[in-house]
């Protein structure tokens, strides 16, 4: 095995794990998921005041929290012995288990603080004392830091432009004893990992998160006590491009930048420090980057010559003497940020299922399905000097039109090997045989064309690894339905191939930017299905940090210039995001945080408007004016955009989604003077668009498309009298017209059914899901496809527009929703859809507050429901069927079929209605 390889390590994220946090166990302890912000015992965060959550296990009997009491120490000792030296909250009389802010002494950089809680039942018990916790504080201040930033100077006669192999760069020191504790601080411009004495640290790859380099870069802290050694030691680093790249805001010169300092305390509390300045030696290690590395298309991948590599480059016995010294750099300057998200780590691992030749040279290797992340491939030995060329594609059969559509299909690349959008790697070889795996960039693909080698490469030596943000499971849906089954995990996993590097990628092929309007359809995929308020907490602040001083936002975050279209609904994101993390999560801290951005991008879209409709948009973010103003995209009639009535009916009616959103952010963080500016302007506005828009000869909105009935009814838009109508021609429209099909793209599609759900139309959203037919998901996955696509034809075949039903699963079959009022799930409402014949569902959510679970099963006419209930929460549960229900729990006041119940499991049994 190569030195490649050899220092580099496989962690697999183990996804059964979550399974296991998913079930209460009897002799586990009362309260578990213990969380500093959204994290799991985070090292270097550089919240001052960070907020604490827990869960109480079902299994404890505490159906409600009466008060608690927090203990943070200094000393894992002391916090075993029960001192709260950092803080003894007391006894506090709270219902509260989420979001508790430490009130204790200040804290200092670099600080470490272990953690407990305890709390008191309604009837006055206490519980144990949790397991401990634990999180530590970054460096808090710029003056903190004393690493100086180093690279590889540019060799003499090399010019800018001319990207350099990425550096190896080194640094022996001695120290008399192995210290009590080391902390080492990573600030880096691009990626790189971290050794200590010839060993990786931490379970990170392609690390830090993705940031915009003029404003913020980003670093992560690791406890490395445990890697030192009495004597000598080398702390060593490894770096990558990634997303440094010229052209990219903030990036001065070709090549990845790093700062790193090492905090080392002795037992007896003396402090030494090595830090990254021009006594590092670097070298150039045997892999240097393909391709632009920017958007459109060409983020390429990376070249490994076999012959430059170097066993133990890393290690203590290795002699650097031949090094060059590592160069100082003044990068532009921008805030250095703690990375507050889950690393990305290797979280799957696929095998190839086969290897055949390919028509045009060379063989292909395919991993099965889809994934975002590496191959790693044995190749048989290649001469000295030859190149093997890999390339990455998601798909080897080039798109079709949609059926009975006129004109050429869709073409992929330009080259024999269709859609690698110049996804490759190329190995140099040394004479013998190869086992190869990237480092510091990634590919989506399923196939693997390998060029160059004289014999196929083994399938058995073949495998793939999946990349994603380590964030943990938070759903689970299986029902009756094989074909909802597959839908259900063709657009999960999508998701989790979209997820890396602190935000979403809209493909991780072509583009890789983090779009406003592709997220802004998937966030409740992806927050009802993962853990993910880390992730979308980090993004934002990419976003906060793109907007201009004039209010205007970008498409996409973070913003290259010219790099992503869309529109108001792209940046509308700022908006709609913040208010679902606080539905989701009860994290009132997100909607504070970023209420200014909101409330400038609001007040700019205000002046764009035209008696009261936006009739175009501008960004200073894209030049090219046809990419600023989006309408529907990628629906089965093709993508409006630019100033044309139904582009401009649903831009508008998103920014009135915009403005009602925003008056309840704003009531909720006590701006009633905002509030009831938002909401007047909302008013006028829904005015407009049904002035301008309604076609009352027709009793449709604009084109009658499906979305231009449903958005306008979803936002209040038509006078009460004519909105039954409007239902009546939407479900005409669905049912008789489309013939039970989807007529819309990406917003489309999920403001239809986020309609159809609230209007209790299920059985809709089931009939457009469950065809198998042109357009839907079941035509998808008949044509082969294993991750979403772009649109219903095809395009990218790892993307991120049409995975909005996702969320539908838990919503509307296991009907496990927010109620729209109280955040955090503290009260939901548990309302199934049962329909289409489906015999079962299962459905479970782990809220913050711990397991809601929704089983519903049909049999002999009667529907049989259990719904699970969280400590410390209460429900409405809406019973499916009609006639008298059979129940211990307590009918709702004024509710038809619905039920309050409180924590614990709650059965149900009612006669069904015939389906339709």
């Amino acid at each position: 095995m190569t030195e490649l390889m050899r220092s580099g390590r496989t962690y697999l994220w183990a996804i059964g794990c979550a399974a296991a946090l998913l079930a209460g166990r009897a002799d586990a302890a009362a309260l578990q998921e213990l969380r500093c912000e959204y994290l799991k015992n985070p090292a270097g965060i550089d919240v001052e005041r960070p907020r604490l959550s827990w869960v109480i296990d079902p299994a404890a009997r505490i159906p409600a929290q009466g008060a608690y009491q927090i203990l943070a120490a200094s000393t894992e000792e002391a916090l075993r012995e029960g001192k709260g030296d950092l803080w003894d909250s007391g006894r506090v009389v709270s219902k509260e288990s989420t979001w508790v802010s430490y009130g204790g002494k200040k804290l200092n950089s670099g600080q470490r603080v272990y953690w407990k809680v305890r709390v008191w039942g309604a009837k006055g018990k206490a519980s144990e004392w949790s397991e401990p916790a634990t999180w530590s504080m970054g460096l808090l201040q710029e003056q903190d830091w004393h690493a100086k930033w180093i690279g590889e100077k540019r060799p003499e006669g090399v010019a800018e432009g001319k990207p350099l192999p990425f550096p190896w760069m080194r640094k022996s020191f001695t120290v008399a004893a192995k210290p009590a504790r080391a902390v080492a601080y990573v600030n880096c411009l691009g990626y790189c990992e971290l050794y200590i004495n010839g060993k990786q640290v931490g379970e990170q790859v392609l690390s830090p998160a993705v940031s915009d380099y003029s404003k913020r870069s980003l670093y992560v802290a690791y406890e490395v006590a445990d890697y030192l050694v009495p004597g000598k030691n080398v702390m060593a680093l490894w770096l990558g491009r990634g997303w440094y790249v010229r052209g990219h805001p903030g990036v001065v010169h070709d090549g990845p930048l790093a700062r790193a300092q090492m905090v080392m305390t002795a037992s007896g509390g003396g402090v030494v420090e090595v830090v990254t300045d021009e006594s590092w030696k670097l070298r150039e290690s045997p892999l240097s980057p393909l391709g632009r590395g920017t958007a459109f298309g060409d983020y390429g991948g990376e070249r490994y010559d076999t012959a430059l590599d170097v066993a133990d480059w890393n290690g203590v016995n290795y002699d650097d003497s031949q090094w060059q010294a590592a160069g100082v750099f003044e990068p532009a300057r921008a805030t250095a940020a703690a990375e507050m998200v889950e690393p990305n780590r290797l979280v799957e691992t696929l095998k190839a299922v086969k290897v055949e030749a390919f028509p045009q040279g060379g063989w292909v290797i395919d991993m099965g399905r889809n994934i975002t992340g590496w191959a790693e491939v044995q190749l048989p030995p290649i001469p000295k000097g030859a190149v093997v060329k890999l390339e990455y594609s998601d798909s080897i059969e080039l798109d079709q039109p949609a059926p009975g559509a006129t004109g050429p299909p869709r073409r992929g690349n330009q080259a024999a090997f269709p859609y690698t959008f110049n996804q490759r790697d190329e190995v140099v070889g040394n004479g013998s045989a190869v086992t190869f795996r990237s480092r510091f960039n990634y590919h989506g693909f399923r196939y693997v064309r390998v060029t160059g080698v004289e014999r196929a490469p083994e399938a058995v030596g073949a495998k793939a690894y999946l990349i994603r943000t380590a964030y943990e499971r938070a759903g689970e849906f299986t029902s009756s339905s094989e074909l909802l089954n597959r839908i259900y995990q063709l657009v999960t996993r999508t998701y989790e191939a979209l997820t890396l590097g602190g935000y979403v990628v809209d493909c991780p092929t072509r583009e890789r930017l983090g779009y406003g309007g592709d997220a802004g359809t998937s966030f409740e995929t992806g927050m009802y299905n993962f853990a993910t308020g880390g992730l979308y907490s980090r993004w934002l602040a990419n976003w906060r940090d793109s907007q201009a001083s004039s209010g205007s936002l970008p498409h996409t975050a973070p913003n290259y210039q010219d790099q992503g279209g869309g529109g108001p609904m792209w940046g509308g994101f700022v908006v709609t995001l913040p208010w679902q993390m606080y539905l989701q999560y009860g994290d009132k801290g997100v909607l504070e945080t970023n209420y200014p951005m909101m409330r400038k991008w609001l007040g700019y879209l205000e002046a764009e408007t035209r008696d009261g409709i936006l009739v175009d948009h501008t960004t200073h973010a894209m030049r090219m004016q046809q990419w600023n103003f989006l309408g529907d995209w990628l629906t089965p009639k093709g993508s409006l955009r630019g100033s044309v009535p139904p582009v401009q009916l649903i831009n508008t009616t998103h920014y009135l989604y915009q403005l009602q959103l925003a008056g309840r952010i704003a009531k909720v963080l006590g701006k009633d003077a905002d509030a009831a500016a938002f909401d007047q302007r909302a008013t006028s506005v829904a005015q407009a668009i049904h002035q301008k828009f309604y076609k009352a000869a027709d009793g449709i909105y604009t084109n009658g498309d499906t979305v231009q009935q449903a958005f306008p009814l979803l936002t209040g838009v038509p006078p009460q009298g004519l909105r039954a109508g409007l239902l009546k021609n939407l479900e005409e429209t669905i049912l008789v017209k489309n013939g039970g099909h989807f007529d819309t793209g990406m917003h489309g599609t999920y403001f239809l059914m986020k309609y159809l759900l609230e209007a209790d139309r299920d059985y809709l959203i089931y009939t457009m899901t469950s065809q198998r037919d042109y357009p839907g998901w079941g035509y998808m996955l008949d044509h082969g496809a294993t991750t979403s696509w772009e649109s219903w034809t095809g395009q990218s075949h790892i993307h991120d527009t049409l995975i909005s039903i996702g969320a539908w699963f838990t919503q509307g079959l296991a009907g496990i929703r927010s109620d729209g009022v109280t955040p955090g799930f503290r009260h939901f409402v548990v309302k199934p859809a049962v329909v289409g014949g489906l015999t079962f569902v299962k459905g479970k959510y782990r809220s913050i507050h711990g397991d809601i679970a929704s089983e519903w099963r049909v049999e002999n006419g009667r529907c049989k429901l259990s719904v699970t209930v969280p400590a410390g929460t209460s429900a409405t549960v809406v019973v499916p069927g009609n006639g008298s229900v059979k129940t211990k729990a307590k009918p709702a006041a004024g509710g038809a079929r619905s039920y309050e119940v409180a924590p614990g499991t709650h059965t149900f049994e009612a006669a069904m209605d015939p389906q339709r």
